[in-house]
């Protein structure tokens, strides 16, 4: 599978054992999910493999320089300075940091969740807070648990709307389903219907029915127009969900303050074209309301989130063939997974020191981070830990987060790169490269389109020096507990065989006989231990033994092409964790910030800036795909879009230099002028900045581009989830002078 995102594209691959190179690859046509889809990041990994860049063994910086150590010394200097600062300051004072990588990487997925209840700390930070919070924040308050997030049905819709997403590059998020220019493709081709919501003409838009340009930050009220749409011409029909969702009178009234005509100076989107959407889309025999980046990352996040599947729980589309459908997966998901305790919804729980910022599903909103690295006071992080993620490049206020990090006393990076991140580090423990660790959906089962497991041999074996992420994750553990290694193991597997056997889907899971089960999994530590089980308890496994024609590790392996059980199936029943089983459209947290949504109307009708939004090249994902020829080569694509309007008014040439500004700093890069996207808009990529005193990146320091996060203030967030904002941020555009 490929290791880059999170279609899990299948991959046939040519290796040399004698010189443990990829020699070439290509789409896997047997595989029954992705069918022979690859895209430019799944021909790259035969770069990436051989990256001279790559850390092979582990650095500790003495005397402000990285040498080489060895695992021992790396480990007994981690154990001995962190068990000495939770001593002296509590385990609040260590941070913890890990980014979307680990969702490729199965030993750092499983393994880091028992590391972090050994460390009890708080102060746990993740990408998710720059990218999704809001959807799993929304999802947890509607269904009663964060990964219960509808995923559309793309295979069977009839009608698809794409609100702030651009799945043609992207390759679909938090929607797993490789291939997806061939998949909207085929919804028109069966006479469906599919709209864009951008402000931007994106990949997607080119080959969708219909572009509806819209203003960033302004999709609550658009989509709060639609609901109004709803009500008020009678196209409100919950079908097989009538009992099962409290709130809609709630929702009524609120919608009844946006008609469409109300909205239109704000969003821009006529009132004929909303109401033509909301009939169209309520009329549809089957019809998927799908968002995304852009509208998670917005002032109101959370809100544009929550409305979004409002609409496909008022429309019926929810938990049906065709419309927005719950995931049954192979195995659980193991991360992000928190659920109501009684009337307690997974949010909240407990707040930030200094500015008081709420914990969702156990996590900080990364905007906190600088303040509670720099803030003196008990509680304060004092050492910090990275795994799989360069939040210098990729969270807001990147200078300040850079410098807050040089403020530690001691820092850890589990990381493949010496990158803007890492090199704040005093120790860096190098991950092993995707094609020498077995490999199988473990986060994505909850996002897939279609029930297909699979499990991918390693390529090549480790070499002598080398240490899976998951050893290092157990040595670091073991160390906190001060246990061995051992113990910690098989206190995991104790601990997850207990709960599995307890919450198992599978029908005969509470009548596994423990010791059986243990004595099946067998002494082999690692994450394929851990696959077996979990598949064994679920719905499709053998409950070890007691259903024959179940499924295993075992049983998996003989697909080596994966194995499909076919598409999503009802199962909203199961998916609630609400208090009271039902669908709740009028979540109170939620709701609790429509004044401020309110008040900010008046801002968007009268709009007096430039605003500023981000955006994925096909050939990059995120920050760390720069630093590999075959998708950096070739034209400048670090470069800021701008409409024709906007730039005769400002003075701006193709190709010349533009300062983009705002009240923390400038960046300064090329603009491309198109008509593309809408005027009073730039458009900036996100993950480029390679031009940090220390990096060791030889291809991304040629092309180091601009860093879209050093003008972005952190403290601007989304108030319900915290989520950063950088969608519609205002900026001032001005041309540079020649020299």
């Amino acid at each position: 599978m490929c290791p880059i995102c999170e279609a899990y594209c299948g991959l046939l691959v040519e290796a040399d054992s004698r010189t443990k190179k990829l020699v070439g690859i290509r789409g896997d046509h047997e595989d029954p999910f992705s069918k022979g889809f690859i895209c430019a990041k799944g021909y790259s990994w035969t770069e990436l493999h051989d990256d001279p860049n790559l850390i092979k063994t582990p650095l500790i910086k003495r005397d402000g320089k990285f040498v080489a150590a060895t695992w021992e010394e790396a480990f007994d200097l981690i154990g001995e300075r962190l068990n000495a600062i939770c001593k002296k300051h509590g385990p609040d004072a260590v941070g913890f940091y890990f980014g979307n990588p680990i969702a490729h990487k199965v030993g750092l997925l499983y393994y880091t969740p028992p590391l972090l209840e050994i460390l009890g700390s708080r102060n746990i930070y993740s990408a998710s807070t720059v990218d999704t919070t809001p959807k799993f924040l929304s999802s947890g308050l509607m269904f009663g648990d964060c990964t219960a997030v509808p995923v559309p049905d793309v295979d069977r819709t009839d009608y698809f709307v794409i609100q702030g997403g651009n799945p043609v590059v992207s390759n679909g998020s938090l929607m797993t389903a490789p291939g997806m220019p061939k998949r909207i493709k085929a919804i028109r081709e069966r006479g469906g219907k599919v709209i864009v919501i951008d402000p931007r003409f994106t990949e997607t838009a080119e080959i969708a029915d219909q572009h509806i340009s819209i203003r960033p930050g302004t999709d609550p009220y658009f989509l709060l127009a639609i609901i109004n749409v709803l009500f008020a011409e009678n196209l409100v029909r919950l079908r097989h969900l009538d009992g099962k969702v409290r709130g809609i009178e709630t929702v009524r009234a609120l919608a009844a303050e946006y008609p469409p005509e109300r909205v239109v100076a704000a969003c821009t989107v006529p009132a004929e074209v909303i109401r033509q959407l909301a009939r169209e889309f309520a009329k549809s025999d089957s019809a998927a309301w799908y968002g995304r980046f852009g509208t998670c990352t917005q002032s109101f996040g959370t809100v544009s989130s929550w409305l979004q599947d409002v609409i496909n729980v008022l429309t019926g589309n929810v938990d049906r063939a065709g419309g927005m459908m719950f995931p049954v997966g192979i195995i659980p998901n193991v991360v992000f997974n928190d659920i109501f305790v009684g009337d307690v919804p997974p949010v909240n729980r407990w707040q930030t020191r200094v500015s008081g910022l709420p914990e969702f599903a156990g996590t900080f909103p990364n905007g906190a981070l600088i303040e509670e690295i720099m803030t003196p006071g008990e509680g304060q992080i004092r050492a910090f830990i990275t795994m799989a993620g360069n939040p210098v490049l990729s969270n807001p206020n990147s200078q300040g987060l850079s410098e807050a990090f040089e403020n530690l006393d001691f820092m850890v990076s589990l990381d493949i790169y010496l990158n803007e991140t890492t090199r704040h580090a005093d120790v860096i423990l190098p991950s092993p490269p995707h094609a020498m660790h077995s490999d199988f959906p473990a986060y994505f089962v909850h996002l897939m389109v279609r029930n297909v497991p699979k499990w991918s041999a390693p390529i090549f074996p480790l070499e002598e020096n080398q240490r899976h992420d998951w050893q290092a994750l157990s040595e670091i553990a073991a160390r906190l507990a001060g246990i061995t290694v051992e113990d910690f193991e098989e206190k995991q597997l104790q601990a997850m065989l207990k709960r599995f056997i307890a919450d198992g889907k599978h029908p005969l899971a509470q009548s596994i006989d423990p010791l059986t089960a243990r004595t099946a999994l067998g002494e082999e530590p690692g994450p394929d231990r851990i696959y077996d089980l979990l598949i064994r308890t679920g719905r499709n496994g053998d409950a070890f033994g007691l259903d024959p024609d179940g499924l295993n590790l075992e049983k998996i392996k003989q697909y080596p092409h994966g194995l499909d059980l076919g598409p999503m199936i009802p199962r909203v029943d199961e998916a609630l964790k609400t208090p009271d089983r039902k669908i709740d459209v009028a979540p109170a947290y939620i709701v609790a910030d429509m004044d401020r949504l309110r008040a900010a109307l008046p801002d968007y009708e009268q709009p007096n800036s430039m605003v500023m939004i981000g955006r994925r090249d096909p050939r990059t994902n995120n920050s760390w795909m720069h630093n590999l020829n075959v998708l950096v080569k070739g034209k400048n694509r670090c470069t800021a879009l701008i409409h024709p309007d906007d730039a005769a008014r400002l003075k701006l040439s193709a190709g010349a230099l533009a300062r983009v500004s705002t009240h923390i700093g400038a960046i300064e890069l090329p603009v491309t002028i198109t008509d593309t996207i809408l005027p009073g808009v730039i458009s900036i990529p996100h993950g480029w900045g390679h031009d940090k005193e220390g990096v060791e990146l030889d291809i991304a320091r040629l092309h180091p581009g601009a860093n879209f996060n050093q003008i972005v203030d952190q403290r601007l967030m989304d108030v319900p989830s915290g989520n950063a904002i950088l969608s519609g941020v205002p900026v001032t555009v001005e041309a540079v002078a020649a020299s």
